[in-house]
């Protein structure tokens, strides 16, 4: 079942109407539930968005299985328009004179927008110029919002409309979004539609054959990355066909693997294929590990570099064995690898 969130009821009035939600006897007011699923109105801001989200989970958890965030935001580059709707890719924060160290990024691999929360309201135009050398629009809840989830391991996508441009008066923003309100919210709503309404096995036929092959085994989780990484790289101009058809992929099926493995190797180069820098990074990682691999120490951390583990996994049978794991470590840097995993390295 999804979480919805929405700041204002402004901005959900179009989504209540449609999916005859009712109220939930709850903490606090503002949680409601269909057949299908939950409905938060969070208030405006990090702190109040973050408590509300981190309790309907606390709750609601075996329910919920994944969490969008959507709403009315503000632009930050010329670039983009009132009205224009935008999946966000990836969630930076602003407070006060610093940047957040975390980011987050969505399961949307489609998204080319990332977008900056404000713990306060962002009005003047040197503000504004600061935060677009990181994003494109700023909020005032999705980073709060895609912390929850990354606490609660759940998968997250936003949406945003533009609610006003670079060249908007700034003092009488707030009036005039909470006129347009409900335009905004019927928008949202229809694209929301639009983008669910998708059926992966209907766009992607091609890629269900290697979902029943034998040679591969895909999760549900899987399955879904499979098909949301598929329809990236075709709205950039790649058939599956063409990809399916590579040297890679055909050999995959040649090698003495396991399914499982064959599907990791599989939905890594895909990933690698939309997102060039996630194979850059993947390089700095593996340098970083490289004197851990020569002491025979086998490593594994997280594909897709949202968390910051690391496994460690070796064999030791004599004293010498020992020493050389002791050495091994004693020359690999914990804090380099981090500092990869945050896009801390030279491209």
């Amino acid at each position: 079942m999804k979480l919805l969130t929405f700041a204002h009821r402004g901005e959900a009035q179009a989504f209540l109407t449609a999916g005859h939600y009712k109220p939930v006897d709850f903490l606090f007011e503002g949680l409601l539930k269909s057949e299908h699923s939950f409905l938060l109105i969070t208030g405006e801001g990090v702190q109040t968005t973050s408590e509300k989200t981190i309790a309907v989970l606390t709750r609601f958890n075996d329910e919920i299985d994944e969490i969008y965030n959507i709403g009315v935001a503000g632009s930050l580059t010329e670039k983009l328009k009132k009205d224009d709707l935008l999946w966000i890719r990836t969630s930076f924060a602003h407070h006060a004179e610093r940047l957040e160290f975390k980011s987050f990024t969505s399961e949307t691999v489609t998204a080319t927008h990332d977008c900056m929360t404000a713990f306060t309201r962002v009005l003047l135009p040197q503000e504004r110029k600061k935060l677009s050398l990181f994003a494109d629009l700023v909020d005032r809840e999705l980073w709060a919002v895609a912390s929850a989830a990354h606490l609660f391991k759940k998968p997250f996508q936003s949406l945003k409309i533009i609610s006003d441009d670079t060249r908007s008066d700034h003092e009488d923003i707030c009036k005039f979004v909470k006129e347009e309100a409900p335009r905004f919210s019927e928008k949202l709503l229809q694209e929301f539609k639009r983008k669910e309404g998708l059926t992966s096995v209907e766009l992607h036929a091609p890629a269900t054959q290697f979902i029943v092959d034998k040679d591969f085994y895909f999760t549900v989780s899987q399955e879904r990355k499979l098909f949301s990484t598929l329809e990236g790289l075709r709205l950039r101009g790649t058939s599956e066909k063409e990809l399916f058809s590579d040297p890679f992929v055909l050999a995959l099926k040649e090698q003495e693997l396991l399914p499982k493995e064959r599907t990791r190797q599989l939905l890594l180069f895909l990933t690698e294929k939309l997102n060039p820098i996630s194979k850059i990074i993947r390089e700095n990682i593996e340098e970083s590990l490289a004197s851990l691999k020569e002491a025979r120490i086998q490593t594994t951390y997280d594909n897709d570099f949202e968390e910051d583990w690391l496994n460690l996994s070796v064999r030791i049978q004599s004293t010498r064995d020992l020493e050389r794991v002791k050495n091994a470590l004693k020359i690999f840097s914990y804090e380099d690898f981090k500092k990869i995993l945050n896009g801390e390295f030279d491209v």
